[in-house]
């Protein structure tokens, strides 16, 4: 199956785990439109042989993208890109760094923090990393 994840390598000396370049770079290719909505994409089996990764690190990626709404999975039938809602939808400009902000902010949102203590929270972390 040819797809826009052809070209695209991990980069395993970045420091950024597997699951979140594999998660990341699809949410990108689904806010871009490259991917568009009711497409069918790779199964896992088949992109973790095509990256050469492992089909656990693909099946989290594919979790966490389906549990955020990006794509949804029919039972015998594959992995398919979600009609988007713009509810955490990837822009095209967005980009890697960007993308794991939109990560941290939901799941801090999750857990209950309020905007401005989520800020807080970055600024303090920042100013540490200073010292």
């Amino acid at each position: 199956m040819t797809t826009a994840l052809n070209n695209f390598e991990i980069d395993h000396a970045s420091g950024m785990p597997v699951w979140i370049q594999v998660k990341n770079r699809i949410a990108y290719l689904i806010g871009s439109g490259e991917f568009a909505e009711g497409e069918r994409l790779p199964t896992v089996r088949g992109l973790a042989v095509d990256l050469d990764i492992s089909y656990n690190t693909v099946n989290r990626a594919y979790m966490d993208l389906e549990r955020e709404g990006y794509i949804t999975t029919r039972k015998g039938r594959g992995t398919f890109v979600a009609e988007q809602r713009n509810v955490g939808a990837a822009r095209a400009t967005d980009s890697p760094g960007e993308l794991v902000i939109d990560d941290v902010i939901r799941a801090l949102s999750a857990a209950g923090l309020a905007d401005d203590d989520i800020l807080a929270m970055v600024e303090a972390r920042l100013a540490y990393r200073r010292m």
